[in-house]
């Protein structure tokens, strides 16, 4: 019996295809993704199609078909078919990334094969454009076991209180790109507008997903609710994208790999979302930045987290996204901004609350203040909230060679957006 790893063939198909937004490719026979025996063996390859948003939808009911959850031609069938066949693989799911053209199917291929040799062989097949191996990715947080120490000294150095007398993210919606998120939690009930789970075949779980609670409360958690805490975007509208997975069963540490998190991003965009947090970090990723560039075209302003090895700064890395550390001492012209990330209260699963710290919280933080900043002025562009926040930075401590590091403060930024808006009394 032939044992099998895998590999995504990423397809810019000349005939084109469309995706229902409120529905997933099948799953089922994936779930080996997140089998390590296999799952480093795994190639992303993709071909340019510059017709997949141009179907009209008077055309779709005749010529397409339904298959895996989404409307998929016969042709575009056929291709990913003999793909399949040239290259001796087993296809087990297809999905179109509708925002860049790009339509995917995900192979296996057999153990014996050389890696190398597959991407050698793919490379110069003239119908591909884009090669590459599938990447990790990790969450970047870890709960500590001191409840309630401080409280919420991360918002008391925001000045929350002037801050939600003026902008509270009223209009405003943030996507986060992370584990699920625990929707009945007491500080989070109606404040997380939609839910998707992106990778169902590799987690079901999603309302116990520890990660993700957190970076919502620390976001959206709401205010004068008698119960819990405050977020720092309390009235923002959340989109839980579920790309990520627990690395066991109430497990605050996550992983995600490049097929969920193109989906993730590639629903983000459909979705509008203002703001989309990823805090997560990972290699660089050819078809991740082809989407995250995508969304920026569309006018979304994206946080990372920056985590502190160089070689695993994505998508913090990369021009036309705001990187946050969550160490103040690391502050450089790469890496301009920081946040509050030493034992932040917020919302864990089951409706209880604890002390975590990292920068996945520190870039949580910072996708609310940029929250209320859009309520006040929505036509903000990335580079202006980027002048913005460098404006706002307060010194908190010397470096050794006695250069001084700067940490991002609410008040100060709404009230720079202050100067140029009519904004309420506080």
């Amino acid at each position: 019996m032939k044992s099998y790893s895998l590999l995504f063939v990423f397809v810019f198909m000349a005939s084109s295809m469309t995706a229902k937004s409120d529905e997933l490719a099948s799953f089922g026979k994936i779930s080996a993704l997140n089998n390590p025996e296999t799952a480093n063996r795994i190639i992303l390859i993709g071909f340019p199609d510059q017709s997949i948003n141009r179907i009209s939808g008077a055309f779709i009911s005749s010529p397409y078909r339904r298959r895996g959850g989404y409307q998929s031609s016969s042709w575009s069938q056929r291709m990913t078919s003999d793909i399949e066949n040239e290259y001796s693989l087993h296809k087990l799911t297809e999905w179109p990334m509708t925002e860049v053209g790009i339509h995917c199917a995900v192979y296996q291929i057999p153990e014996g094969l050389s890696m190398e040799e597959v991407m050698k062989r793919l490379k110069h097949d003239q119908r591909i454009k884009i090669v590459q191996r599938m990447h990790q990715y990790r969450t970047h947080a870890h709960q500590y076991n001191d409840p309630y120490f401080k409280l919420q000294s991360n918002l008391h150095e925001f000045e929350i209180e002037r801050v939600h007398g003026i902008a509270t993210g009223q209009n405003v919606t943030i996507a986060i790109i992370d584990t699920g998120a625990d929707t009945r939690h007491p500080d989070l009930t109606g404040q997380i507008k939609i839910t998707k789970n992106l990778a169902s075949g590799i987690s079901a779980s999603f309302n116990s997903d520890v990660h993700g609670t957190a970076i919502a409360g620390t976001i959206v958690a709401q205010k004068d609710n008698k119960t819990g805490i405050v977020g720092v975007a309390p009235n923002a509208r959340l989109i839980v994208l579920k790309a990520c997975w627990p690395d066991k069963v109430d497990s605050f540490s996550a992983a995600c790999n490049s097929f969920t998190l193109a989906l993730a991003i590639n629903t983000a965009i459909k979705l509008r979302a203002d703001v989309l947090n990823m805090s997560l970090s990972g290699p660089q990723d050819p078809l991740v930045q082809i989407l995250l560039e995508k969304a920026v075209e569309k006018g979304m302003i994206i946080v990372a987290a920056d985590p502190i090895e160089d070689r695993l700064r994505f998508p913090a890395s990369l021009a036309d996204i705001i990187p946050v550390s969550e160490q103040p001492s690391r502050v450089t012209q790469r890496r301009p901004f920081s946040a509050p990330g030493e034992q932040i209260l917020t919302t864990l699963p089951h409706g209880t609350y604890d002390f975590v710290s990292g920068s996945s919280m520190s870039a949580a933080q910072v996708s609310g203040v940029i929250a209320l900043l859009l309520e006040l002025k929505p036509d903000l562009t990335r580079s202006e909230i980027y002048k913005i926040l460098q404006k706002s930075t307060l010194p908190v401590c010397k470096t050794s060679n006695n250069s001084p590091t700067n940490r991002i403060n609410a008040i100060s930024a709404v009230l720079e957006v202050c100067d140029e808006v009519a904004c309420p009394e506080m």
